[in-house]
């Protein structure tokens, strides 16, 4: 079955966050949710697409491909020889439950939300400092119904779209907040490499 230039980079990203989870648990790093570091897609995914799309507009494909080949995504955690970074922003994807219960929040209150200008948007992460049990700000988020298929990733520091901030934090070991730290401690190259060698320190 042929697949689009779109399904590959999917692919491509979820083998490789896959291999960061790997990396890091055989370098010693405590996840705090290991069950759902990286569970994989839900049975009830395309159910809450379709109730997404009926309610509010299209879901971006890009989103929808990665919920459905992927699923969610959970790095929050530490290493207790890793320092020089109080908010590594570890990756979190939402799994579609989480854009189920904002479209509930918003259906409920829908007139006033758009009153003050808070439509409905699909959360993906929470901010960097809420990751780190610090009160943060808006949850990273993207716009529906879609401006494209690899959307604007809302209120997330790099400016870019879903897929890119995903490549960055792969490009990061799972830590995109590390990009403009310079004297911090994490084995970047450790984390990211890929095959079977040994990733103890």
């Amino acid at each position: 079955m042929l697949t689009s230039p779109l399904e590959e980079r999917i692919d491509r990203i979820g083998r490789s966050i896959r291999q960061i989870a790997r990396n890091l648990g055989a370098l010693g790093f405590r996840f705090e949710r290991p069950d759902q570091v990286l569970p994989g897609p839900v049975p009830d995914t395309d159910q809450a697409i379709a109730r997404i799309e009926s309610e509010i507009g299209e879901v971006p494909l890009a989103l929808k491909l990665f919920w459905t080949r992927v699923g969610g995504v959970d790095l929050c955690g530490q290493h207790a020889a890793w320092s020089g970074e109080i908010y590594p922003d570890p990756l979190v994807v939402y799994p579609p439950a989480i854009a189920i219960y904002e479209l509930e929040q918003f259906l409920g209150d829908r007139q006033k939300r758009l009153e003050c200008n808070f439509p409905y948007l699909i959360p993906i992460a929470p901010d960097a400092l809420t990751k780190a049990d610090v009160s943060g700000g808006m949850w990273y988020n993207v716009d529906v119904p879609a401006s494209g298929d690899d959307p604007p990733l809302n209120d997330e520091p790099h400016g870019t779209t879903f897929l890119n901030y995903l490549d960055i934090a792969i490009a990061w070991g799972g830590f995109p907040g590390l990009v403009n730290t310079q004297d911090h401690t994490w084995p970047i190259k450790k984390i990211v490499r890929s095959g079977e060698s040994e990733c103890r320190e």
